[in-house]
């Protein structure tokens, strides 16, 4: 059975975890890395490097460019603090820094909602399979679209 990751319910204890985390693998936690974080863990939908741009940029008073924004998301991903969704190039906090795993997302197609799953069973298979191949794995992306809870109308 998955276990389900969702948003933590208490987002200020989730980003000083992350915060930790980040310290602890050696990373320097900067305004910006912080105000991106914050970001992330305030928003109810994944965001873009652009609507993050803006918002820093409004936040600290300062323009702030479209590289320092990627190369910040690109950091907080390498820290295992927040995670990309590539099909909709978009970044999420991850609910569980301070595990390394690696989680399937379930990204909904009418409202962009995004929830994170951990399953051992999936990522013994798929490491089971890579073996099989002689294959070594540098980079997994599961994503799987569709329609939330909240936005599926049952067939009458």
């Amino acid at each position: 059975m998955a276990d389900s990751i969702k948003r933590a319910d208490k987002p200020r204890e989730a980003l000083e975890e992350a915060i930790a985390v980040c310290r602890s693998r050696g990373g320097k936690i900067t305004p910006l890395r912080e105000g991106v974080l914050k970001a992330l863990w305030a928003a109810e939908r994944p965001m873009g490097a652009y609507d993050l741009k803006a918002k820093m940029s409004e936040a600290l008073g300062r323009a702030i460019s479209a590289t320092s924004i990627y190369r910040t998301l690109d950091f907080l991903c390498e820290q295992g603090v927040a995670a990309r969704i590539e099909s909709r190039n978009a970044y999420v906090p991850c609910a569980h820094p301070s595990e390394s795993h690696a989680c399937v997302m379930f990204v909904c197609d009418a409202c962009g909602l995004s929830s994170e799953i951990e399953n051992k069973k999936l990522e013994r298979l798929l490491a089971a399979d890579a073996e099989e191949l002689g294959f070594s794995i540098n980079h997994r992306v599961v994503e799987l679209s569709g329609c939330c809870a909240d936005c599926h109308v049952p067939a009458d």
